[in-house]
């Protein structure tokens, strides 16, 4: 079995670096670079494999492809000779939706015969070498900004949403500078969750005003939590990709276990510093400030998932919306139903908006999801059980699973919609 991927465990290198490697300007070369494409910009599973079988089809290949979060398994019927299996090991990449919406168009123009595998081969080396279009300094700008938002979400005050900022803008910079540092990637959510813990318990002592610091600290990491992960998980298990899911849910779980590690060392750490941990209930804030913080979250949610300028707007209708519809039904149905309609909401409003404007889906569902996703939750029970409140902890865990269940449901019935032929090409 070809296998293209030995020297790239420990270094996502191209294929073009990898000896004896298909050429990309031929049918099998293309195909495996889209395929990696594809991965590393953060399409899922399910959507991938769909993607590949259009392609090979086109260029008159038989397929049979199955993605995982770390490799790529691939046999590719050609229509002479014998079968050719493929494995490529691929490094988890973070979610890029400009460079994302121009591979799947390229994979579109592809199916539609519009575009051979050798110029879709150019055209992939110009999307994978494109330069990325915000500063360091506007990624951790962005951080702050979420991490502020999204503490007056959970009703901080004026002191909870300036100490999460400020946690927020340490993450950021620790994140930036662990893209060139593999064991500082490895090792970013423990010393992140660390580093919050005890810059919040300072920020307690310099304010002259007791803060929430849970709400300070979940606010901070919003960023890092794998909330969305784990809903992706678990829609890779409802869509049988039980492989895929199964990683990706053990790997969201590691996540959380690292940060709860994290903090855990951080309040010990803390109380040998003398400071004092304290729960403060957080009062009732405005509800026409935590709508205006969920749109300048959704602003700030572009330059970190790499999306366009002009795609702010999608970025405010998908979280506005997704808030919206989950505010109103969970005070009418409960949380759980609450986030099922906010999930049917925004997979429609991303089916229709695919079908009647030509955007990717994940422009709608990537910043909506965001708002729905229960990651806050998650890393409230894995702190829990950390401190040995095993009843609470549970009872939360559960709440998460309830919570991410019904996310899933809502997202495959809205899937199941159908819309007309006519009109603007499916988003694969």
């Amino acid at each position: 079995m070809p296998q293209l991927s030995d020297s790239l465990v420990t270094e996502n290198r191209s294929l073009d670096e990898v000896p004896n490697a298909p050429k990309r300007d031929k049918p099998v070369g293309f195909l495996l670079r889209l395929s990696k494409a594809l991965h590393t910009y953060g399409l899922p599973a399910y959507e991938l494999e769909h993607t590949m079988n259009g392609c090979a089809e086109a260029l008159g290949h038989g397929i049979q492809c199955m993605s995982l979060p770390t490799s790529i398994s691939m046999t590719l019927l050609p229509p002479e000779g014998l079968p050719q299996t493929y494995l490529i090991r691929v490094a988890p990449g973070e979610i890029n939706l400009e460079k994302l919406r121009k591979t799947t168009q390229i994979a579109q123009q592809v199916i539609a015969g519009d575009l051979s595998s050798e110029d879709g081969a150019k055209a992939l080396r110009i999307v994978s070498r494109s330069l990325p279009e915000y500063s360091a300094w506007t990624i951790v700008f962005a951080f702050a900004l979420v991490s502020a938002c999204i503490a007056r979400i959970l009703s901080g005050g004026t002191f909870e949403v300036l100490s999460a900022g400020m946690i927020g803008l340490l993450v950021g910079m620790i994140a930036v500078a662990s893209r060139k540092k593999p064991l500082l990637d490895h090792l970013l959510p423990s010393i992140c969750a660390f580093l919050a813990t005890l810059l919040a318990f300072v920020m307690d002592r310099l304010i002259p005003h007791d803060i929430a610091i849970s709400v300070v600290i979940i606010s901070g990491l919003i960023i890092l939590l794998p909330g969305l992960s784990l809903t992706i998980a678990m829609a890779e298990l409802a869509t049988q990709n039980m492989v895929s899911g199964t990683a990706r849910l053990t790997g969201a779980v590691t996540i959380f276990i690292q940060l709860a590690f994290g903090s855990a060392l951080g309040v010990e750490i803390g109380k040998l510093l003398s400071f004092e941990l304290h729960e403060v209930v957080v009062a009732p804030v405005p509800l026409w400030s935590i709508w205006l913080a969920v749109a300048v979250a959704a602003v700030a949610l572009v330059p970190l998932f790499e999306a366009r300028r002009k795609d702010v707007g999608w970025f405010l209708l998908s979280a506005l919306t997704a808030f919206t519809t989950v505010f109103f039904a969970s005070i009418l149905l409960g949380p759980s139903l609450g986030a099922f309609c906010g999930a049917i909401t925004i997979g429609l409003m991303a089916k229709l908006s695919s079908h009647l404007f030509g955007i990717p889906g994940g422009m709608i569902m990537m910043p909506g999801f965001i708002i729905l996703v229960p990651g806050s939750v998650g890393y409230r029970s894995i702190l829990a059980l950390v401190e040995k409140d095993i009843i609470g902890g549970l009872e939360t865990a559960f709440d998460v699973a309830v919570i991410g269940i019904s996310l899933v449901a809502g997202f495959l019935i809205s899937s199941m919609v159908p819309l007309p032929k006519d009109g603007a090409k499916d988003q694969y």
